[in-house]
């Protein structure tokens, strides 16, 4: 078993799970637009859209549930909560197109993925600063490989909806679950 400095680090593992979700949601563009199109072509504009907010909404419940089922959760996280999800429904309801609103989906495992690697070289505040910059930088790449595809475009409010949804996981994480819990609960434990 390689040391903390090898190969295998806690650190290294980190980058290379932010790397290889990356390339999978840079390698799946073209398949999931095609998946997407197919399902709205069968079911309608509507009837995504509804599945789409559906998604949310589960997701939304299952979060509040955890939120408001953990013990010694402060007034402050419960009020951050109903702020966070207020912004993201905001954000859907104006997104008029249903597949922008998957970008939400993809960009918060990002997130985590990234703060975690991050944290390994930035501390206190900054860490949450270059998870940003990352995740929006990642973003303009989606999106910059969007616009060499056929029948795809660069869109600049992806871009935004991108970098959206890594500010408001990261907003969870800090005011919500409290960004060091989520940080020290992500870190392997050494071997006893």
């Amino acid at each position: 078993m390689a040391g903390n400095n090898g190969f295998f680090s806690p650190e290294r593992r980190a980058w290379i799970a932010v790397i290889l979700y990356t390339l999978f949601l840079y390698s799946t563009l073209s398949l999931a637009f095609d998946v997407y199109m197919s399902i709205y072509r069968r079911i309608g504009r509507d009837s995504m859209s509804l599945s789409i907010n559906s998604l949310f909404l589960i997701a939304g419940v299952l979060l509040m549930g955890w939120v408001f089922q953990a013990s010694s959760r402060r007034m402050i996280s419960l009020v951050a909560f109903l702020l966070i999800a207020l912004t993201t429904a905001l954000c859907l309801w104006q997104l008029e197109v249903p597949a922008k609103r998957i970008h939400f989906f993809q960009y918060a495992p990002l997130t985590l993925l990234t703060l975690r690697a991050v944290s390994f070289r930035c501390r206190e505040r900054s860490r949450y600063a270059w998870t940003l910059a990352l995740v929006t930088l990642i973003g303009v790449g989606d999106e910059s490989i969007q616009g060499m595809l056929e029948r795809r475009h660069f869109g600049w409010i992806d871009a935004m909806v991108n970098s959206l949804a890594g500010l408001l996981t990261l907003g969870f994480l800090t005011f919500v679950i409290g960004g060091d819990n989520f940080l020290e609960s992500s870190r392997p434990r050494p071997p006893s």
